[in-house]
């Protein structure tokens, strides 16, 4: 081996070195650093397990706030419906308390037409007897040949014409 360069003592004491470092490493070095992996394994397993709970309570909550909107949308809407039935409720509350209201006028507007037609009809009786005992007094007193007839009439055609 030597002509190798290899020189064997020197070999065999670096491979008894090595075997040696190897045993004191593994007896006093290794234990310690593979509990500190593993511990470091086991947070980060904890932490993702953490996180992954913490996702699905998210998720949950999500759910219940999505279905609790939902629910006071649904609520709303059902408020808005009622609002706007009692609305149109009202709307034709006072439209039909308008149209009583309109056809209470008319009706009493009739009766006063009414009244005011039998007034002038009586008004009209009155002063159409009036004329008849006028006419008749003039025929009293003047007499009744067919001139005289003639003449009252025109007299009397010509009095009501100007009143």
């Amino acid at each position: 081996m030597s002509q190798l360069g290899v020189n064997g003592p020197f070999l065999l004491s670096q491979i008894v070195n090595f075997v040696i470092l190897y045993l004191l490493l593994s007896r006093f070095v290794f234990p310690p650093v593979r509990r500190m992996l593993d511990e470091r394994k086991q947070r980060i397993a904890d932490g993702l397990a953490a996180a992954e709970v913490a996702r699905k309570e998210a998720d949950e909550e999500r759910k219940k706030l999505m279905s609790q909107i939902e629910a006071e949308r649904a609520d709303a809407q059902k408020r808005i419906a009622e609002a706007s039935a009692q609305a149109e409720r009202v709307r034709a509350d006072i439209l039909a308390e308008a149209r009583r209201e309109a056809e209470g006028i008319k009706a009493k507007a009739v009766e006063e037409a009414e009244a005011e037609k039998q007034r002038i009809l009586a008004d009209a009786n009155k002063q159409i007897a009036e004329l008849t005992v006028l006419a008749t007094e003039r025929v009293v007193r003047r007499g009744l040949d067919d001139s005289m007839q003639r003449q009252l009439i025109d007299d009397f055609l010509s009095d009501t014409s100007l009143n």
